[in-house]
């Protein structure tokens, strides 16, 4: 059985070249109709009833995120369609959905419907990544989940609970305050990116991303030491220390 797509987008051109990449290259994928806005979506989702939607991001009146939020629960498996936005792609990539970069690559195109085809037989419920994606996506406070794959399952990770997130190699390894630890291959920068700069979280240096909530103490001289609330103490660079003190006299 052929998935069935619709593509939403609101150039022509785009709707085109990626129905044409379907055609010729994707023979798992059925494509039952087009949209070029998010009210012409939602009526086509309802009629035509869809398993996978081609998502544009950056759309006039509104973005393809509210297409989304129209929905209860969300009936159909979404590839993210986009022109680099760094900050969606951030909030997507931390809920373990789906993205395509325009211009779209056949591979990176294939590799995304093979995940969305596996998803659609296995039946997965994704509705609280999309549901939580779209809390990212509207808020700025430092009380933000994200999702970490473990194993085959996905666990949705509350920000406001990591003590410290400590780079390692490629990875990233974070320190909960409930004593769990997890490893993920999304580097620090990522994590910044994702809290923004008004959250709790501080870079005291290369390797430590710290939540200044589970700050216990700290020494203003030199060395500057933070010790945290499960006692590790770290140090903070030279050139970072008046960042840090900055931010923790902003956030506390």
């Amino acid at each position: 059985m052929k998935i069935k797509a619709l593509i939403v987008d609101d150039e022509q051109n785009s709707r085109e070249v990626l129905s044409n990449l379907l055609t010729n290259c994707a023979s798992k994928v059925e494509i039952v109709g087009f949209a070029s806005n998010v009210d012409e979506a939602f009526q086509k989702c309802n009629l035509l009833n869809p398993e996978l939607v081609f998502l544009d991001i950056q759309m006039p009146r509104s973005n393809g995120f509210n297409l989304l939020k129209k929905f209860k629960e969300i009936p159909f498996e979404t590839i993210f369609v986009t022109s680099f936005d760094q900050y969606a792609i951030n909030a997507i990539k931390f809920n373990a959905l789906d993205y395509l970069l325009k211009p779209v690559e056949i591979n990176e195109l294939l590799d995304s419907i093979e995940r969305a085809r596996i998803n659609i037989q296995k039946k997965k419920n994704k509705s609280e990544l999309y549901i939580n994606l779209l809390h990212n996506i509207e808020t700025n406070n430092h009380s933000k989940k994200f999702a970490i794959h473990i194993g085959e399952n996905v666990k949705m990770l509350n920000s406001s609970d990591i003590i410290y997130i400590e780079a390692d190699g490629r990875y990233s390894i974070i320190y909960m305050n409930t004593n769990e630890i997890f490893t993920t291959p999304k580097n620090l920068k990522d994590f910044e990116y994702f809290f923004g700069s008004k959250s709790n979280f501080i870079r005291i240096n290369k390797s430590l991303l710290i939540n200044s909530d589970f700050i216990k103490e700290y020494h203003k001289g030199e060395p500057f030491m933070i010790k945290m609330t499960n006692e590790r103490i770290f140090e903070a660079s030279r050139r970072k220390k008046s960042e840090v003190l900055e931010k923790i006299a902003i956030v506390k």
